[in-house]
């Protein structure tokens, strides 16, 4: 009995001891490390509107009109961005000397669709009103002041140059009109056409107007009458012609105004041509 207690105990010893050897060499279960949660930044919304400056009508301007910053103005508008939006007029360098094609109305934004630019070929057409012409006039050098002081719907005014003169002969004295003068002391300006628009000024680069300014001097293309022209155009071929920015704040449609009605109507004549003369023979070379 004894020696069944002691197997009895002997194998619990057994039984304990191996027991505890797996207890001891089975590693404890590792717990999986929990990765840190990184909490992703909110999201920025893109904006979807926009403020730019545009170009407003200060006032109702009429067809056929040659901007000034006397008729525009600039205010600030929302617009959505990446949307097709008209082309609205963001900088005076746009606008300025920039001829009207349509009606535009008081405190209507002006769009890039509304108006023509210097360069363009419906800016002539616009520009002119009805029975003037264009008339080119070359820029002597000293005269280039002119193209960086002025644009495109400015005025202008034109002056003879003149002086008296007497000349001697055969015991005959006889003053007369000449242009220019040589004598200082008599100089004189005479204002002939005044407050005409300027149209735009040829810097003589353009390659389309060579056939016609085969000189390459510099223009300036102004808007005359008929009768302007007539004066002006007769009065270049014997005469000293001077151009000065205008005294004028507005266009003025009878440029000849300041002349007398005998000074207007020169050079034209109801004589006949050739009166007293016979011509029995023409011949070529």
């Amino acid at each position: 009995m004894k020696d069944k207690k002691l197997i009895v105990l002997y194998l619990a010893m057994i039984v304990v001891g191996l027991a505890l050897l797996f207890t001891k060499s089975a590693p404890p279960p590792v717990e999986p490390k929990a990765e840190p949660i990184v909490a992703e930044p909110p999201k920025k919304e893109e904006p979807k509107t926009e403020i730019i400056n545009v170009a407003v009508a200060k006032r109702d301007i009429s067809k056929k009109t040659i901007l000034t910053k006397d008729d525009y103005y600039f205010k600030s508008i929302e617009v959505a961005i990446n949307r097709e939006r008209p082309n609205y007029i963001t900088e005076p360098a746009k606008l300025d000397a920039y001829v009207v094609k349509n009606h535009i109305a008081k405190d209507t934004v002006i769009e890039e669709s509304l108006i023509a630019s210097p360069n363009s070929e419906d800016y002539v057409l616009l520009a002119l009103k009805e029975g003037n012409y264009m008339f080119p006039f070359n820029l002597d050098p000293i005269d280039s002041y002119l193209m960086k002081n002025l644009k495109s719907g400015d005025l202008i005014d034109l002056y003879v140059f003149y002086g008296d003169e007497t000349e001697k002969g055969a015991n005959i004295k006889e003053d007369k009109l000449v242009s220019p003068s040589r004598d200082f002391v008599k100089n004189r300006l005479k204002p002939i056409i005044v407050g005409k628009k300027v149209l735009y000024f040829d810097r003589g680069e353009d390659e389309l107007d060579k056939n016609y300014n085969k000189n390459n001097v510099a223009q300036v293309q102004l808007e005359l009458s008929n009768r302007e022209i007539k004066l002006l155009r007769t009065l270049m071929t014997n005469s000293t012609i001077i151009m000065y920015p205008s005294t004028f704040k507005k266009n003025v449609e009878d440029g000849l105004r300041l002349l007398s009605d005998k000074e207007k109507n020169w050079p034209l004549s109801e004589k006949d041509i050739f009166s007293g003369t016979r011509i029995n023979l023409l011949k070529g070379n």
